[in-house]
């Protein structure tokens, strides 16, 4: 048994441990671990973790956990106190999702920080010290329940899962919970609204013990730590856990242990004594030694804001390198059939002609409208429908990019909450008849629109449903290699790839999908993923998904998904991320406001060079019209509202399109570009993140007039830039600003009493005036140096446009 290092004054205690193998068992305290030096393997329920120094990873309360070293490794050790936890969250459903070695979050950063910082207190823990250890540690708790607690309601049972383990876990919390009070059936009754003998006869078929022989069993458990590695008297353990009386727990004690809690404890603390004294007395020593090695290297001072207004980043002009335009390859619009809508080829046209996007991603391509009647045997298909589609975007010089699959039919609110559910099921009644209708299909495409024309779109295989959650069957491998073999007879140089996988749920999904892959006849031409910001997991049977609260969450599976890949037979193939946005909810006010133009601009700068392509979901609000959406605005993802009204998201992509061919600086709020003749352009943002306000709601229900509460804060920024080694002389700065101020469809909107009736000339005012704020001023520049500064209000997004004036 592990000795508990918790106190009853403290929520939290630490210590520093070398670790060696230990047998599985659990507690009703969590763990939170943190490696410092040295390997360990780490295994939670079903599940192993290797991990490394740094690594971060929470065991949960009660659950079986061991580990297992060849080497002496140093831990810092945390354990928090569940019961006084549970009291302060008002719940006894606390689940942590806090593991850095399945996944990563800038708030590992966080963790790590203020760890450093109380190992900093190691030699003091009294007096002064004492009062920052414990701010410290409310730090630390505050950063993992803003950050990776599981709630309630992010939880969803699996469809072949018992939902009694649900119920299960409700009454274990709260025994665990309650333990130390006068505990009866009837109030745990009341608390579940269940009747007292169902909940009898419930816990007795569940558990195979009666309800006071369960709580008995928990209060002696703790009742034998307090007696091992704690100086009360007999009375007070027996008090302090539960028991009514001594009398009490001296009878269930000795029925259980055959001695008296006296005679135990006196004979174990002797085991103890003489087996581990020596032991205890050189391992003590061996950890301060360690400690002490590894505070010298690793001291943390309290944090010092060292930002100075007059400080400048340095631009060198002469040295660029090509400025790579991975963002605007493709964009989603929707379902093929939405194509064949005039006011949807208008948005696409938009999109294209002013944004750059050469691609356009579109599925569904046997939906019943466009009556391909795929399923006729004897091949009469019907591609008249598609051919309009397909002829629109090349008369356009614009390239398809069919995903060939069956995706469900989706429309969602929240995560968890859909307005459109269809399910999509094959309708080829064999794989012979799957390749005989593609034979057709490719051959009517190179006939109509010529090969060399074929050979620059993407046909992509969405891998289903199944992958995703873990199934080995083969089926999507089966479809994706008859798909390969049957475009690549007609013209090897097509590309044809897919994959379609989900990157947010740690690495097991996407590693899994790899390995089946690479045991394949053929390897992708690319390998297709989704990202969106939502972690999913299985505790003991019960799936949850939540909102990620990552800031860098795009970046960090982006890093992720690369380093699986490169360890893969797929190393090399193009990474395309074809879904990827803030959220999945299509009725969510943040994707109309200045927030998600922040947003874009933010992570595409951060995430350059890490994919080939970053197909942004979606293009147009059009593809998530239903019955709630009259509203001009209704929280839908697309760059363009129903109408064609630019939004700020749209202004991000817009800025970014008339950027400099050659890139000079990357920084956390900015990109700066030439085109090497005197002329230099910069796009940059004051993105501010979401809060543990907007992580505790559900997506549909953020409100407009309250958004302003759900942002870390909604302070100013200024970004001071020296351009050094350019040409002397007179230069125009010319900037234009997307704010809440200018150019914001929704602050316009609100203007207009958020009408839900709007005339047509209202329409077109809108249209009109959600447009860039723009400001000019010259400057000169001398000793072949031009400064300038730029403030930028939170979520607000700037495109700086700075040129010679030549005489």
């Amino acid at each position: 048994m592990r000795k508990s290092i918790l106190d009853d004054k403290n929520i939290m205690n630490f210590e520093f441990q070398i670790a060696k193998s230990e047998p599985t068992h659990f507690h009703q305290s969590i763990e939170l671990l943190y490696v410092l030096e040295g390997n360990i393997k780490i295994t939670i329920g079903d599940s192993e973790y290797m991990a490394s120094p740094e690594d971060i990873l929470v065991v949960n309360a009660n659950k079986k956990h061991s580990y297992h070293t060849t080497e002496d490794v140093l831990l810092g050790y945390f354990q928090i106190d569940f019961r006084k936890l549970s009291e302060m969250l008002n719940t006894n459903q606390i689940l942590f999702w806090c593991n850095s070695i399945m996944n990563k979050n800038a708030a590992y950063d966080e963790l790590r920080s203020v760890m450093r910082q109380v190992f900093n207190q190691y030699h003091e823990k009294n007096g002064l010290s004492l009062i920052v250890l414990n701010g410290l540690y409310y730090n630390l708790l505050q950063i993992l329940v803003e950050h990776f607690l599981v709630r309630s309601d992010d939880k969803r049972f699996l469809k072949d899962k018992n939902p009694d383990e649900d119920r299960m876990a409700e009454i274990i919390n709260y025994i665990n919970a309650n333990y130390d009070k006068r505990l009866s059936l009837n109030e745990l009754a009341e608390q579940l609204y269940l009747s007292v003998p169902y909940l009898s006869k419930y816990i007795k078929r569940n558990m195979g013990m009666n309800f006071v022989d369960y709580i008995n069993n928990i209060r002696l458990y703790h009742a034998i730590d307090d007696m091992l590695y704690t100086d009360k008297s007999i009375m007070g353990i027996a008090l302090d856990n539960g028991f009514a009386n001594t009398a009490a727990f001296n009878e269930l004690f000795k029925r259980t242990y055959n001695s008296k809690p006296s005679e135990y404890r006196q004979k174990m603390r002797s085991t103890i004594s003489m087996e581990g004294e020596q032991e205890n007395e050189y391992l003590m020593k061996k950890i301060d030694e360690r400690v002490n090695a590894y505070l010298e290297h690793n001291m943390v001072n309290s944090p010092v804001d060292i930002t100075k207004e007059n400080e400048y980043t340095i631009l060198d002009a002469t040295k660029y390198t090509e400025y790579p335009r991975y963002w605007n390859r493709m964009i989603n619009v929707g379902r093929a059939g939405d194509l064949l809508r005039s006011d949807m080829q208008e948005h696409i046209l938009i999109l294209k002609e002013e944004i750059g996007f050469r691609y356009v991603r579109f599925w569904d391509i046997f939906g019943s409208e466009l009556l391909v009647n795929e399923n006729n045997e004897e091949g009469k298909y019907n591609f008249e429908k598609l051919d309009k589609v397909l002829d629109f975007l090349v008369e356009h010089d614009i390239r398809p990019y069919i995903e060939m699959g069956y995706k469900p039919k989706r429309l969602h609110s929240t995560l968890t909450k859909t307005i459109v559910e269809e399910q999509r099921e094959i309708s080829f009644q064999s794989l012979q008849s799957f390749k005989r209708f593609i034979t057709n299909f490719v051959a009517h495409l190179v006939n109509r629109y010529g090969l060399e024309e074929i050979e620059k779109w993407y046909f992509e295989q969405w891998s289903g449903e199944d992958i995703e959650k873990g199934s080995q069957d083969d089926n999507f491998f089966d479809i994706f290699n008859a798909l390969y073999e049957t475009i690549k007879r007609i013209s090897p140089n097509c590309m044809v790839g897919g994959g379609g996988i989900g990157i947010q749920y740690e690495r097991g999904n996407l590693t899994k999908l790899v390995e089946l892959w690479s045991k394949q006849k053929h390897l992708p031409d690319f390998l297709s993923l989704y990202c969106y910001p939502y972690i999913k997991g299985d505790e003991d049977g019960v799936a949850y998904a939540k909102i990620s609260s990552d800031r860098n969450f795009l970046k960090n599976q982006l890093d992720m998904a690369s380093a699986v890949i490169a360890e893969s037979k797929l190393k090399g193939v193009e990474i395309h991320v074809s879904e990827w946005s803030s959220t999945i909810s299509n009725r969510n006010v943040l994707n109309d406001s200045c927030f998600k133009g922040a947003f874009i601009l933010k992570n595409i700068v951060e995430c350059m060079n890490t994919t080939d392509i970053l197909g942004y979901w979606v293009g147009s609000d059009i593809f998530s019209e239903h019955f709630d959406s009259s509203p001009i605005l209704y929280g839908g993802c697309g760059l363009l509202s129903k109408d064609g009204i630019k939004k700020p998201s749209y202004y991000a992509y817009y800025f970014l399109n008339y950027m400099g061919k050659y890139l000079i600086n990357i920084d956390e709020n900015s990109i700066v570009t030439t085109n090497a003749h005197n002329s230099y352009y910069i796009a940059c943002h004051n993105y501010r993140h979401l809060n543990y306000k907007y992580f505790l709601k559900s997506e549909d229900e953020v409100e407009l007039e309250k958004m302003y509460q759900i942002f870390e804060d909604n302070g100013m920024i200024q970004l001071n830039y020296q351009l050094a080694n350019i040409k002397n002389g007179r230069y125009k700065i010319k900037t234009y600003a997307i704010s809440a101020d200018n150019g914001s469809v929704q602050e316009e909107w609100r203007k207009m009493g958020l009408s839900d009736h709007l005339t047509k000339q209202e329409v077109e005012y809108l249209k009109r005036i959600c447009t860039p704020y723009i400001q000019i001023q010259e400057c000169e520049a001398k000793d072949q140096k031009l400064n300038f500064e730029v403030q930028i209000k939170a979520q607000e997004i700037k495109y700086i446009h700075i040129s010679y004036l030549y005489h």
